[in-house]
């Protein structure tokens, strides 16, 4: 499978109109780590002037890329801003990387090799100040509200005491999970995993 120009984008990518994405490159599209219609999300617009910037751009499947331009676009951006000023860029922590779950050897194929996840880190502000998921600058009410809106939107959600691998980011992804069967697991201050 070819992977779409530029001036094709539009048509294999749904949501673009919302995103600035480019076709990724060398991601393969055939195989055991392929991305099923690839591309770099470079920035998710909001409004008609505004625009969140992810650096480095994520490589992800482009249902991924849509899934997380709405995620942030519909509900981070409104929790970010409620601390008192507006949202601007999201270190991306991971994104396609075609390695074993938390690259322990022998351990099944990760989603980041599909395109399917992405890991959101450190979130910076336009006054400079970072927000980041294990809770500076956000208050435990805007945790609670990130939490269930990830958990709400994605088949798995691992943050801060999940596992051991996610202590400084949150993961999310698009892994097919039967109604019902998410993964759901951050512990908030004062929590549990659920």
């Amino acid at each position: 499978m070819e992977q779409p120009a530029v001036t094709d984008l539009a048509k294999a990518c749904d949501g673009v109109a919302q995103m600035i994405v480019k076709p990724a490159v060398r991601v393969p599209v055939a195989g055991a780590c392929a991305v099923e219609r690839p591309v770099q999300l470079e920035a998710i617009l909001i409004g008609e002037n505004r625009r969140v910037t992810l650096s480095p751009p994520a490589v992800l499947a482009c249902a991924t890329a849509a899934a997380i331009a709405a995620w942030v676009r519909d509900d981070i951006v409104p929790i970010a801003d409620a601390t008192g000023s507006p949202l601007t860029a999201i270190a991306v922590a991971d994104s396609y990387n075609c390695r074993p779950r938390n690259r322990q050897a022998g351990a099944k194929p990760s989603a980041h090799g599909n395109g399917l996840a992405f890991d959101l880190g450190p979130m910076t502000l336009a006054n400079k100040r970072s927000l980041t998921i294990g809770g500076d600058g956000l208050t435990v009410n805007a945790r609670q509200l990130l939490k269930a809106s990830a958990c709400n939107r994605f088949g798995t959600v691992l943050g801060p005491g999940s596992d051991g691998y996610h202590e400084d980011h949150l993961h999310v992804d698009l892994i097919p999970r039967r109604p019902g069967r998410g993964i759901c697991q951050w512990t908030l201050p004062g929590g549990d995993k659920k």
